[in-house]
């Protein structure tokens, strides 16, 4: 998955360059992972089952790829 990040002061957005698909989120905040919005410039997509699953597969790619690069932000609740 390719990404791209993009900040504007403490709000962040880590979009799948492929489908346009990002998650937003605020850097420094804690729970992010629980709190974080989904953005999906189409959302047509989710009339389909299909497009459902394409956009729960990368939403979880994104939170995966968020959790490496902003650790603090996307700890698990223990």
């Amino acid at each position: 998955m390719e990404c791209r990040i993009e900040k504007n002061g403490t709000s962040v957005t880590i979009t799948d360059v492929a489908t346009g698909i990002g998650l937003c989120f605020t850097e420094g905040g804690s729970m992010q992972r629980y709190t974080a919005s989904l953005y999906v410039p189409d959302t047509a997509i989710l009339s389909t089952e299909e497009g459902v699953g394409l956009v729960s597969e990368v939403s979880q790619g994104l939170e995966a790829y968020a959790a490496e690069r902003f650790p603090k932000e996307f700890a698990e609740i223990k």
